[in-house]
Formats: structure tokens, sequence, C-alpha cells
């Protein structure tokens, strides 16, 4: 929606450009100052809901994580409480100490199974991003270009001279 906006608002700059008069005995175009403002104030306005789209990833993934550090602290913490029940009896203490480990193996193993999904998750959401600001970028850079003021040659100076 807002890259959408911009790209109106960048066309719209476009046709002003165009529609600009020529300063006399220049190749220099006369735009509105007023005009262009306003538009690069609008373009402004709606950059940042990429950048909000950024932040929010990033605080899903930590997020994300911490429910995962969580579960599995819970997990070690049930598996600890079933070990001590269990300490009684020789046989079934070993059992439940391996049974312990193996539980606390699974949920790191799963803890970081989270954490990668979502580190993948999360670098495809900015990289997305950053193509999407690079865009945004290159045509406010396009625009300024096609705005900016020709700067005459020495020769042309000589020549009005």
């Amino acid at each position: 929606m807002a890259e959408e906006l911009i790209e109106v608002i960048l066309d719209q700059m476009s046709e002003h450009v165009m529609k600009s008069k020529t300063v006399p005995f220049t190749n220099q175009k006369s735009v509105d100052p007023m005009f262009l403002q306003d538009c690069i104030d609008n373009i402004r306005m709606n950059l940042p809901d990429e950048i909000k789209q950024a932040k929010k990833i990033v605080n899903e993934r930590k997020t994300i994580i911490d429910d995962a550090k969580k579960n599995a602290e819970e997990v070690i913490t049930r598996a600890e409480a079933r070990a001590r029940e269990l300490t009684d009896m020789h046989a079934v203490t070993k059992a439940a100490q391996a049974r312990a480990e193996e539980i606390e193996k699974s949920a790191q193993y799963q803890s970081k199974q989270v954490k990668a999904a979502t580190d993948s998750y999360i670098i495809d959401m900015l990289t997305r991003t950053e193509k999407i600001l690079t865009a945004n970028i290159d045509a406010v850079q396009r625009a300024k270009g096609a705005i900016a003021p020709q700067q005459p040659s020495q020769k042309e100076n000589d020549d009005i001279i």
C-alpha cells in the first residue's frame, strides 16, 4: 500500500518536472519547491511502515526464542522434579536420570531447531524489507536526479558571457 502511494507520488513529481517551464537562456527547469517538498514529506511518512515491520519481526523473533527457552526450562524443571521423586529406588533413579538427560537434550535440540527456523524466517523477512527499502531509495534517487538542476558546462558559461 505504502509502496504504491510512493510510486504515485514519484509519478506526480516526475509529471511536475516534465510540465515545468524552462528558464530562458538555460536548460534548467523552474519547479515549485513547495510541491516538491510536500511530495518528499509524503514519501517520508510512508517509508517507516517497512521499518516498523522489520522491528516487529525482530521482536517476534525475541518472543519466540524466549518462549522456547521458557518451554525448555519447564521441561528441565519437570524432569528434575521427576528425578527427585524416583531417588528412593536405585534402578529407577538411574533410569530417571537417563530419561531426564534425554528430555533435557531433546528440549535443547528443539530449542535450537525453533531458533534456527526463527532466524531463517527473520532473515527472509529482513531481506524482503531490505529489497523494498532499496527499491524505494533507488526511486527517490532517480526522482532527485531527474529534478536536480543540470549544471551548465564551462564552455556554455563562456558562450553566454
